[in-house]
């Protein structure tokens, strides 16, 4: 799991508070079981005014609600629509955004929410409260000042809009006031919907869904979503399908609902724990990856049982196929990694890879004092087998849990329904872009984070490069859109047409936890490198800051704070005690 500071991308306008901080006067409704959110805009649909003069709204569909997803969704209402020589043509876009969960998921934090050091609606907010958080905070307002005060500070900006005629009316909305004849139809409207994703239709510019609900993961009825732009951000997910056996023994890291299985087993081992004796078979945890997931889980782990006072009961083994761990780190951070794998007593199997799991055998079932492990515990235990680099030599690794955060991949069976489309895709699975991250044959149609590839060299799956490439496909939908309708309205002044931006991913360093009061920082190219508590603490704000709403970065805040001084306090009493 990782997540970077972030700031503004200057070449870019990597941050959606690069475009209009200040929009005013949104509104928060719910209407026949969607929720929509709406920001300010000049232009009605045709449908709510019933003008035969102006067009219908535009249908922007966002496919995902991962990094990527979610702040296209909050970026795309704050862009100028009205701002054109045509307006009329330029109608406020209906949005819609669909996921197969209702609950955004902010990965960094997945394994504090399975230890309780953060609270579910910090970590996993549903999709319903954030669009309602991000059009409360467009109603805050910015003060005031010129419109030439915005681009003075927001120099991308001006650049961008460039030749845009922007009526006068237009500054009170920019700075969070709202003119009398407002009313709500004058909104780009943003609605979710929960479904699974069936196939694209990209020749009729549709997508096929089946619609959820909370109990039902198969989906049901069957719909066709039309769309004037699309926006595919399904990321990836770990897929188990290729080594036998892992789909029944291995617990897959990255999902709410994976996190909170975890959290049960491991209570579930600590009352094993309880009744066990330094005699019996120690519980043996295998953690598969060893990138930034598989690392800061395994040292969590070793955290959470007590950094060595169970060393002779629990044992956690990191097994990593390639030639050393966190491979992709700076040097700091993967220094760091290390080295606390290192004291922590974690074992580290790297050139190994997993080439099957296999039934435990009957006599790992049995405790010292002659009864059985508790069923939930047997249940869960495996036999690894491992190989080595050459693939001559297998063992056999006794396992009590098994944990896997390798393997994340846009071709998982999660994501069936994205890969039923004509799309041009790699080898990998991964949409293939032009550098402004539309499909140069289906120029209509953009794809970001993991399960997209604009140049030859694919950019990491972190969520600080899909955050960055929301932003510029945000605004190169926005482009797209303003030069069609502008097209259809007969205009032939280039003066006032948007253009698209090119994605250039700037690297703001990089986080991870190392332990409950322990993580390492690298940001700034190398000139800041942090580690221990203070690092601690400094991860859990400024993964606060980059909270999708101001809301939800005030939860996090608060609640991570909270916490941390809690588990502090009772380390501490514990520390007393044990003494």
């Amino acid at each position: 799991m990782l997540v970077v500071i972030m700031t503004d991308n200057r070449n870019n306008l990597s941050a959606a508070s690069a475009f209009v901080p200040t929009l005013g006067t949104s509104t928060y409704k719910t209407k026949s079981g969607t929720h929509a959110l709406h920001s300010t805009s000049k232009n009605a649909d045709s449908t709510n005014h019933g003008s035969t003069s102006m067009k219908k709204r535009p249908h922007i569909v966002i496919l995902g609600g991962g990094f990527g997803g979610i702040n296209t969704a909050l970026t795309l209402p704050t862009l100028p629509w009205w701002v054109s020589d045509y307006s009329s043509t330029s109608p406020p876009p209906k949005i819609t955004l669909i996921d197969k969960s209702e609950r955004f998921v902010f990965l960094p934090l997945l394994y504090e929410l399975c230890v309780e050091d953060a609270s579910l609606d910090e970590v996993a907010p549903t999709f319903t409260s954030l669009l309602e958080d991000g059009s409360a905070a467009t109603t805050t307002g910015g003060g005031g000042g010129s419109i030439d005060s915005v681009f003075s500070i927001i120099p991308e900006l001006a650049g961008a809009l460039a030749g845009f005629v922007i009526p006068r009316t237009m500054t009170n909305q920019l700075f969070g006031k709202k003119d009398a004849d407002d009313n709500d139809t004058n909104y780009a409207e943003v609605s979710f919907l929960q479904a699974k994703v069936q196939g694209i239709d990209v020749n009729n510019q549709q997508v096929v869904i089946a619609k959820l609900s909370s109990d039902d993961d198969c989906g049901g009825e069957i719909e066709y979503i039309e769309y004037d732009a699309l926006v595919i951000a399904t990321g990836s997910e770990i897929s188990l399908d290729s080594i036998p056996g892992a789909s029944k023994y291995a617990l897959p890291f990255y999902t709410v609902e994976q996190a909170l299985e975890l959290k049960r087993r491991l209570a579930l081992l600590d009352t094993h724990l309880k009744y066990s004796t330094n005699n019996d078979s120690p519980v043996n945890i295998v953690v598969v990856g060893g990138g930034y997931g598989g690392v800061e889980l395994a040292l969590n782990l070793v955290d959470r049982f007590g950094w060595g006072q169970n060393t002779n009961n629990v044992n956690v083994s990191l097994v990593h196929r390639g030639k050393q761990v966190l491979e992709y780190a700076t040097e700091h951070n993967r220094r760091m990694g290390i080295d606390r794998l290192a004291s922590a007593g974690v074992k580290v199997m790297t050139t190994t890879s997993v080439v099957e799991i296999l039934p435990p055998e009957t006599e790992n079932t049995m405790r010292h004092d002659g009864k059985e492990m508790l069923p939930h515990v047997q249940q869960n235990q495996c036999i690894v087998q491992l190989s080595n680099a050459e693939g001559d030599t297998v063992t056999s690794l006794p396992t009590t849990l098994l944990l896997w955060t390798a393997g994340a991949t846009p071709t998982s069976d999660a994501n069936m329904g994205v890969r039923n489309s004509i799309l041009p895709r790699d080898s990998m699975g991964r949409i293939l872009t032009s550098s402004t991250l539309n499909v140069p044959k289906y120029p209509n149609i953009f794809a970001i984070g993991d399960c997209s590839r604009p140049r030859k060299v694919p950019y990491p799956g972190t969520a600080q490069v899909a955050m960055q490439q929301a932003t510029v496909a945000s605004w190169n939908v926005f482009a797209t859109l303003t030069t069609n309708n502008r097209r259809v309205g007969g205009g032939d002044d280039e003066r006032g047409i948007p253009k698209l931006l090119p994605f250039n991913f700037i690297s703001l360093g990089e986080m991870m936890t190392l332990g409950s009061e322990d993580a390492t920082i690298s940001t700034l190219g190398g000139n800041v490198e942090l580690s221990g508590p203070v690092a601690s603490w400094l991860r859990r704000w400024i993964y606060a800051v980059r909270m999708p709403t101001p809301r939800q970065a005030l939860t996090a805040a608060v609640d991570g704070t909270g916490r941390k001084l809690a588990r502090g306090a009772a380390r501490r009493r514990k520390s007393v005690e044990w003494k």
